[in-house]
């Protein structure tokens, strides 16, 4: 009990600072107005289709969900699934993630291997004003490892999963849509299947940077009182 106690304190623990970040900027320093946000964790397209799942949105208050299984898919399995929106900031994060399979099995070209699909401890996307990231955690594709940190947007690489043939993987996906607002994917899978292309979108984030409200002329920003210990002098 205590070491299950320990894990998801530790899972708490990351989703937490995401909490902090997501905070709107104080009126008292002008601040940002305007923005919009939204995220899911998970979604498919192609021979299997997941929708945006959960999918979250805010132009004014924040919204946020959280679910532990995906519902109607037993081939995904998860701890934690959470997204968050606030405008101009949003965030989506997996924790303990498992993708057993990306395509029917009859469509296998060989048996997949006993190990999964995809694997990770956590796989998070953040937007804030018009700005994306991405973390990856101990993610694994049929075993092998895959870049975790640091990694420039929309790297790509292409690795062969037993069963499914060439898996091209695309980490930290970012793309600048029609209204000025940024996507950030923090992982996304392609299959290559019947002439299709199978996707799958891991913790994806959109924003868009509201207007900016300038402090009115003449009034200075409310000082903020800062705790300190004085030294006391006899």
């Amino acid at each position: 009990m205590r070491m299950h106690l320990t894990k998801y304190a530790a899972i708490a623990g990351v989703l937490a600072v995401p909490l902090a970040v997501a905070a709107p900027a104080s009126a008292t320093s002008g601040g940002t107005s305007g923005g919009t946000g939204s995220a899911f964790g998970i979604s498919a397209s192609g021979l299997v289709n997941i929708p945006e799942t959960p999918a979250v949105t805010s132009s004014a208050q924040p919204s946020h969900k959280s679910l532990v299984e995906v519902p109607g898919n037993p081939l995904v399995h998860l701890s934690i699934l959470r997204t968050q929106a606030t405008p101009g900031r949003s965030e989506a994060s997996v924790v303990d993630l498992k993708v057993l399979n990306v395509v029917p099995s009859s469509q296998l070209k060989l048996p997949l291997s006993s190990k999964a699909v995809l694997s990770a401890k956590l796989i998070t996307a953040r937007c804030v004003d018009g700005a994306g990231t991405s973390q990856l955690v101990k993610v694994k594709l049929a075993g092998q490892s895959l870049i975790e940190a640091g990694t420039s947007p929309n790297s790509t690489l292409t690795v062969p999963v037993q069963g499914l043939g060439d898996v091209q993987v695309t980490i930290n996906k970012q793309v600048r849509n029609a209204d000025g607002s940024l996507t950030v994917t923090a992982l996304e899978l392609a299959v290559a299947a019947l002439g299709k292309t199978q996707l799958i979108d891991i913790s994806s984030a959109t924003c868009s940077a509201g207007e900016s409200t300038p402090t009115p002329p003449g009034e200075a920003p409310k000082p903020t009182p800062v705790p300190s210990d004085l030294p006391v002098t006899g």
